[in-house]
């Protein structure tokens, strides 16, 4: 955790606008390349020439360049908050204008109480006191304690709920992870009497309150599975893979669900490109079948 006072925030960066130092291992996953900082450095003095300039009391910063991602702002920015919860006074979360859009942040900022300030890239904000917590981790990196307090934060009745639904989370038509043979998939999903939900129509209360409720949680890799956070004790997890994708990062929800002391499965599928974030699913449906006979007879 660092506190630092006066520092200016120009767009999505951190600078020290008096000694010129970028604090951007806390705003970007891979640092700030010297040419950007150029850029930056070149607007911070076009708004304060132009005498744009807003000034925060206390501030904190958490987001970095994947937060506009469910995954990325449930597994590294709320924590990031949550660590730093015992130094929040009346801090504001400061976050760049390109993630105002992006329901779940506003929502979740809102639940806990937090307000925030979406800067504008034409104006330099001048923070006084400023907390800048660092990055959790690497993708698949987790801190237990802080995915155990953010439950508490999102799912009040944590300890009381008991799992009894079986979920399935589909996504709707994207650039990547489609499914190709979703009709047949989708008919022994239903003899094994799960329901079917498209997250990305729903707001964030509503898919924590189905998956507070969930014993077995089924998809394809990808953000709607951070929901596993929000699970009861117990339950079950089971991702579709990519059967030609052997990257580390892909092992992100099966760290996650170990972290969380919940039992994970997954199938290796076929996909037309290599990488799981390009190519489109065909599911195998015998080794989907057979898992599924599986999972049922798994004690919560």
């Amino acid at each position: 955790m660092l506190k630092i006072d006066n520092i200016t925030v120009v767009k999505d960066i951190l600078l020290d606008s008096n000694r010129f130092i970028f604090y951007d291992k806390y705003s970007h996953a891979n640092g700030y390349k010297n040419y950007a900082k150029f850029k930056k450095t070149v607007r911070f003095f076009t708004n304060k020439i132009t005498n744009k300039t807003i000034k925060i009391e206390k501030g904190i910063w958490i987001s970095d360049t994947w937060s506009g991602n469910y995954y990325h702002w449930f597994m590294d920015c709320i924590p990031r908050l949550l660590m730093a919860e015992n130094y929040l006074d009346d801090h504001v979360v400061i976050i760049p204008e390109r993630f105002q859009s992006y329901s779940f942040i506003k929502e979740s900022l809102a639940f806990l109480r937090r307000k925030a300030i979406y800067v504008k890239p034409n104006i330099n904000y001048k923070v006084s006191h400023a907390l800048l917590p660092s990055e959790i981790g690497k993708i698949g990196q987790y801190r237990i304690e802080l995915l155990v307090k953010l439950k508490e934060k999102f799912v009040k009745d944590a300890d009381t709920v008991v799992g009894k639904r079986k979920v399935f989370i589909m996504r709707r038509p994207a650039k990547a992870r489609n499914i190709i043979n979703k009709e047949p998939m989708i008919e022994i999903l239903n003899e094994f009497q799960y329901e079917i939900h498209y997250f990305e129509d729903y707001n964030l209360l509503k898919q924590i309150d189905i998956i507070k409720e969930t014993k077995i949680l089924v998809g394809i890799h990808g953000a709607g599975l951070t929901n596993m956070v929000f699970m009861p004790k117990g339950g079950t997890v089971l991702e579709f893979r990519n059967e030609e994708d052997g990257s580390k990062l892909v092992n992100c929800f099966f760290t996650l669900a170990a972290e969380l002391g919940l039992h994970y499965f997954y199938t290796t599928n076929k996909s037309t490109d290599k990488l799981t974030n390009k190519g489109d699913f065909d599911i195998d449906l015998l080794k989907l079948k057979k898992t599924l006979k599986l999972l049922d007879q798994i004690k919560s």
